[in-house]
């Protein structure tokens, strides 16, 4: 995977921290590495391809430690936004160009209207707590904001299908009294709740299944699962919600019908 020189590298991370203001973003010190690494991708200072600096120059750029570094890229490596190259360094994936389709939010709404009306639901369980990092940086949370954390599963005939589990920021819980009934879709709830959504970013990837999604969704430890993320956005642009979908990959299929655009139909 070609990238540019460690100069020119040097040069582009000296640029974009100067334009995103790297030292006025709030603690904790992991927050500011990953969020900035994530904007640089995001807004294409480093293109899919691209060699990120070295995590020594993170280091000093950030003031961090190197143990700190690490952690945001291993989390943005994970994410599919990153991806490490043992000795040659850390670029920025090449499908990290996103996003890739666009879905209109009517029917994603019926998608997920949809799920909830043929599926029960079982495994409920909720909890305030304060979020991972992940959560936390996607919600855009100050460091000591806790959330609403809603968890259940998705059954189909006898089948789990689905662990889900669904994160808002606590003065969004308090609106939504409903949200113990995770049988109501979240989009109604928010509408209701009359929090307007204006927009969805989502995400589908492939993980393996880790002890509590095993246990929750009957298959084994390290089994394929399709893993979908969403955070919702207001009409002000203010965060409202991210969940975290974790379907077995024997037991369901994710269908998108792909049309021409007016303009060109």
């Amino acid at each position: 995977m070609a990238g540019p020189s460690g100069a020119a590298t040097r040069r582009k991370a000296t640029a974009a921290a100067a334009t995103t203001g790297v030292r006025a973003i709030p603690s904790p010190r992991y927050h500011q590495v990953y969020v900035t690494l994530r904007t640089w991708v995001r807004d294409g200072t480093y293109r899919p391809g691209d060699q990120i600096p070295t995590e020594p120059e993170l280091c000093r750029m950030f003031d961090v430690s190197r143990i700190t570094v690490r952690k945001a890229i291993e989390d943005l490596a994970r994410e599919g936004w990153l991806v490490r190259q043992q000795g040659k360094g850390t670029f920025v994936q090449l499908s990290s160009a996103r996003p890739a389709a666009s879905l209109d939010l009517d029917e994603a709404r019926s998608q997920v209207a949809d799920l909830a009306a043929a599926t029960e639901v079982r495994g409920v369980t909720m909890a305030e707590l304060l979020p991972d990092e992940e959560t936390r940086a996607a919600l855009d949370l100050p460091v000591d904001a806790k959330v609403q954390r809603a968890s259940h599963v998705r059954v189909l005939r006898g089948v789990p299908l689905g662990l889900i589990t669904t994160f808002v920021p606590l003065e969004v819980a308090a609106r939504v009294s409903q949200l113990e009934t995770p049988q109501q879709p979240m989009f109604e709830l928010l509408g209701k709740a009359g929090i307007e959504v204006a927009r969805a970013d989502q995400l589908i990837g492939a993980t393996l299944a880790g002890v509590e999604a095993a246990r929750a969704l009957e298959v084994e430890v390290g089994a394929p699962l399709l893993r979908l993320t969403r955070v919702v956005f207001d009409v002000a642009g203010r965060p409202v919600e991210r969940v975290v979908a974790l379907y077995r990959a024997d037991a369901y299929q994710y269908h998108m019908q792909l049309r021409p655009s007016p303009a060109r139909a």
